[in-house]
């Protein structure tokens, strides 16, 4: 959730540190050739370490949030990847091409959500039972689908469990796609009061310059 340029802002910086301090063991200390790499590379994981504490104390400030609420996101932003690894596994398990595009919307839609809340960790809090319930489910129902609708028997029941199972994913889907109208939500309005200040800033132009021309 720091992001590329906090990535490489970070390892850029372990690396100097890490070379200054082989430099500095290597001239001024006789320490040996075992020694000196494993001082190297503890640097730069304390380095490391302790830049990252920095940035992120530094985006939880930026951001309004505490550190625990933080990591609590981020901790939900791996589990959602997991899933949604998963999700997509279940391409090459899937027989029809109804079930094949629902997955596939299913999957978009949820790439789109972790993106959001990864550019925006405050937007988890308005999707927050997509990473706790929608998500987990959507994984488990069509693993579940998958491997029923492989079954060599196609008895009533199993027909039966697979259109509730269909039905059911529909559903999902649509309350998925709901998730992602609230991740956007601020967005959208944000855009709309652009939109009206732009309109309202053209218009007044529009009638200062009409004001011009008749005069």
């Amino acid at each position: 959730m720091l992001g590329a340029m906090n990535f490489m802002t970070r390892h850029a910086f372990n690396f100097l540190s890490s070379f200054t301090v082989f430099i500095l063991t290597v001239v001024n200390f006789d320490l040996g050739m075992l020694f000196v790499p494993i001082i190297t590379i503890a640097a730069y994981y304390l380095s490391n370490k302790g830049i990252k504490m920095f940035q992120i104390g530094k985006k939880c400030k930026e951001l309004g949030i505490s550190r625990s609420e933080y990591k609590q996101i981020a901790m939900q932003i791996k589990k959602a990847k997991s899933h949604l690894h998963s999700l997509t596994q279940q391409f090459i398990q899937v027989r029809s091409v109804r079930s094949f595009k629902l997955l596939n919307e299913m999957t978009k839609i949820s790439k789109r959500i972790i993106n959001i809340v990864q550019m925006n960790p405050r937007k988890f809090y308005s999707v927050e039972d997509f990473f706790y319930s929608h998500l987990p489910s959507a994984v488990q129902l069509t693993e579940n689908y998958s491997m029923l609708s492989q079954q060599q028997v196609k008895d009533t029941e199993i027909h039966l469990t697979l259109e509730d199972t269909r039905r059911t994913l529909k559903g999902l889907h649509e309350t998925m796609e709901n998730d992602l109208k609230s991740a956007l939500e601020s967005d959208l309005e944000n855009l709309k009061i652009e939109l009206d200040y732009v309109k309202f800033e053209n218009a007044k132009k529009q009638q200062q310059m009409e004001l011009r021309g008749e005069k």
